[in-house]
């Protein structure tokens, strides 16, 4: 009873997400170093197929940093030059940023930590406009998980969601609040955790307006933490908030294109079973990767061709068939092209 009282006063004090937030359910976003990262924009039409699929197209905030060079090849000049962020708005496609709020470097003991971080999330934002895009997303990068450190506070999760709500409300004029979402990692974050930073947020008056999760699969240790029992409660909460919720597939394995995508799969495959049908999906499915080599490179998988196995275009398109294709308990079937 007590759950049910408190989900309906969820539902009166937070604003219903705009329709189209649920509908852009494919989100792409590709190694933020990868060689033929360019490539994806000058040559669109050696992704035609994966390319339809994608309903936001998510950039790292390096990429839209002028003075960041960490992810060359695929600098702000680089994705300029290429026509990057505008291409985006001509396929008709949305773009989002994935950013850093609550990091080690912006937790200091006074306001001038986050005001760094509302500043230096500013400037992406300005910058992709001045390349004749339009940011539609902010995707919070992990910051409950990196409140944990104790320059941020940590382990409490109350000095993150101060943190959060402070940059939320510093930003907003760039990008509405409504359009600004959180990522947090799992099993590093237990589901009762994630339910209770939801919680903390929406006290403050900053619901997110999507949670997608960062799932380790290698770290999930039974019964403290089960994927197919956690996912759907976690389903579950955000629905009852209107919050829409969708799982990030990344590899950890850049050693090889073809372990990356395997590594992948698993995620996808687990997905497949915790969730029988499409109509029972997540909102939104998020092929992602941020995998780096043992030299630290960004390079993995490879971007294209779409048609070539173990490319990160084809894991997409594979991925969409797979769970598109749920029409029961996982098989492991595709349906056909």
């Amino acid at each position: 009873m007590k759950r049910v009282v408190i989900t309906a006063l969820f539902l009166a004090l937070g604003a219903a997400p705009r329709a189209d937030i649920k509908t852009d359910r494919i989100w792409f976003s590709p190694g933020p170093g990868t060689l033929d990262y360019i490539r994806l924009f000058e040559h669109p039409d050696e992704w035609r197929h994966a390319r339809d699929l994608v309903d936001v197209f998510k950039f790292y905030q390096g990429h839209a940093q002028p003075a960041n060079q960490v992810f060359a090849p695929n600098t702000y000049a680089a994705l300029v030059n290429a026509n990057a962020f505008h291409a985006i708005k001509m396929w008709g496609k949305r773009l989002a940023i994935e950013v850093g709020v609550v990091k080690d470097f912006y937790c200091t003991p006074d306001a001038s930590g986050m005001n760094r971080a509302i500043e230096d999330t500013l400037v992406s934002v300005r910058a992709v406009g001045a390349a004749g895009g339009t940011v539609d997303y902010l995707a919070m990068d992990d910051p409950f998980a990196s409140g944990r450190a104790s320059v941020c506070g940590g382990p409490a999760l109350e000095p993150t969601a101060d943190r959060i709500a402070t940059w939320v409300r510093g930003v907003g004029g760039s990008v509405p609040p409504e359009r600004i979402g959180l990522i947090e990692a799992y099993p590093f974050s237990s589901e009762a955790a994630i339910e209770s930073m939801l919680d903390l947020l929406r006290s403050r008056g900053v619901p997110p307006a999507f949670l997608h999760m960062d799932v380790d699969l290698n770290a999930i240790r039974p019964p403290a933490s089960d994927f197919t029992r956690d996912m759907r409660q976690l389903k579950d909460v955000c629905r009852a908030q209107n919050v829409p919720f969708g799982i990030i597939f990344w590899g950890n394995n850049a050693d090889a294109d073809v372990l990356y995508t395997l590594d992948a799969t698993r995620l996808v495959d687990a997905t497949a079973v915790a969730f029988p049908t499409w109509e029972d999906m997540p909102d939104h499915l998020i092929v992602q990767s941020w995998a780096q080599t043992r030299t630290g490179l960004w390079i993995t998988p490879n971007n294209l061709g779409e048609d070539r196995p173990y490319a990160h275009t084809n894991f997409l398109w594979q991925t969409y068939r797979r769970l598109r294709g749920q029409t029961g308990p996982a098989s492991g079937t595709a349906i056909p092209k």
